[in-house]
């Protein structure tokens, strides 16, 4: 069964491809934690559970010398 802020990363992702990381800043700036308690420990956690789970892809975007992973629906 899907927690809150599954549904809410589901929702992000699904809106754009984003890292764990732009979905942390998004919720900062939008300000959703005030609706849902959403830590960066918890995001980084939910993602991964959510990709096991096989309700996210992942995948590696190489930027310059740094690799990126993002989420996708």
């Amino acid at each position: 069964m899907a927690s809150t802020v599954d549904l809410v990363l589901l929702g992000l992702v699904h809106d754009q491809s984003r890292s764990a990381y732009d979905i942390q800043k998004h919720i900062e700036y939008r300000n959703l934690s005030y609706w849902v308690k959403i830590s960066t420990p918890s995001i980084y956690k939910r993602m991964i559970v959510l990709e096991e789970s096989g309700y996210l892809k992942k995948r590696l975007l190489r930027m310059e010398k740094i690799l990126k992973k993002q989420f996708i629906k």
